[in-house]
């Protein structure tokens, strides 16, 4: 059945993250579903985000399990939110063999998932401004939304945000024309890539442990297909003609990427995903009012790097609330 439209009224069940989270289904139009997550523990009365509502969008294969990122947010005054998207995460059903994770033909369909959350966020509160957060995709579509909306956020806050190809722009627009043939061609048939496990290496052993489900975020990540790669590429376009957000944006990423077959250390403290020297340059794009702060020794996820690397951003994070989002 196809959805009517976004509802204030979602029926809240426990969510897997524990007590202090809940987590609603988004019926979105065509039948598919996305899942919004809210954390529901103790907010602080004050801070640099009171007043305000953080809504999170993750990146690509990857859903939100990250329980601390939450309650930084509450100990600053902020109400929490967090969508997995459709077929991510809690909204991906792993039954169904017709499924195709993380795919999108167009970025501005998530439109329907930030529209049905902002529509529950609202009702519950109708008087706070929306800081918008996103971890690399999730940062390039929160971004897009942004310029697209312009009034409707406070602040920006993106975690390693996929701004640009990793090789460059001149690149990406060489491919461009072949994946739009590819994905006319055969858009049911994913490239043949093998991604190593590296990436989910450098988190277990920065942090101890593997925080996430890996049925919902494989190591060797999703099947990539041309036409959501062809996606990303026109958000990367729109990035490089210029967002205009007039609304504060803190940029945060790794002081280095490293591009490695085979595992070694130093990926525990790298970007191992993309290139960030790219992602610096790109930035001044997005607006008016941007900071870029590169942490040292982050991961790609900046918020799943050991705890001196994850002190340091979220102190980033609260400089930037104090000088640009709570005045």
């Amino acid at each position: 059945m196809e959805s009517t439209g976004p509802s204030a009224d979602p029926a809240w069940e426990p969510d897997r993250l524990g007590e202090d989270f809940e987590c609603a289904t988004l019926p979105l139009p065509g039948g598919e579903r996305a899942t919004l997550i809210a954390f529901r523990g103790e907010r602080a009365a004050d801070g640099p985000a009171a007043g305000r509502t953080v809504l999170y969008l993750h990146g690509w294969s990857d859903y939100f399990f990250h329980d601390h990122v939450a309650r930084y947010w509450a100990e600053q005054g902020a109400a929490f939110y967090a969508v997995d998207l459709r077929a991510y995460g809690r909204s991906l059903d792993l039954e169904d063999p017709e499924v195709r994770p993380g795919y999108i033909a167009d970025l501005a369909d998530y439109d329907a998932e930030l529209e049905a959350a902002l529509t529950i966020i609202a009702s519950e509160h109708p008087k706070e401004r929306l800081i918008l957060c996103g971890h690399s995709t999730g940062g390039l579509v929160a971004a897009l939304w942004a310029g697209r909306n312009p009034g409707r956020v406070a602040a920006l806050v993106l975690n390693s945000p996929w701004l640009e190809f990793q090789l460059d722009s001149s690149t990406r627009k060489l491919i461009t024309p072949w994946l739009t043939w590819r994905s006319r061609r055969a858009e049911q048939a994913p490239f043949k890539v093998r991604f190593p496990h590296n990436y989910a290496r450098s988190v277990l052993f920065s942090r101890g442990r593997l925080p996430y489900d890996l049925a919902l975020k494989p190591p060797e990540s999703f099947p990539v297909y041309p036409a959501w790669l062809r996606a990303v590429f026109a958000g990367h376009e729109a990035v490089e003609k210029g967002l205009t957000i007039s609304v504060p944006i803190l940029v945060l990423m790794s002081t280095q990427s490293l591009r490695e077959r085979s595992y070694s250390s130093a990926m525990n403290a790298a970007d191992i995903v993309l290139d960030v020297d790219v992602i610096a340059r790109r930035a001044p794009s997005l607006g008016r009012t941007v900071m870029i702060e590169r942490v040292p020794g982050a991961l790609h996820d900046v918020f799943l790097s050991d705890r001196a690397a994850q002190r340091s951003a979220f102190d980033r994070i609260t400089r930037f609330l104090r000088g640009y989002v709570q005045r």
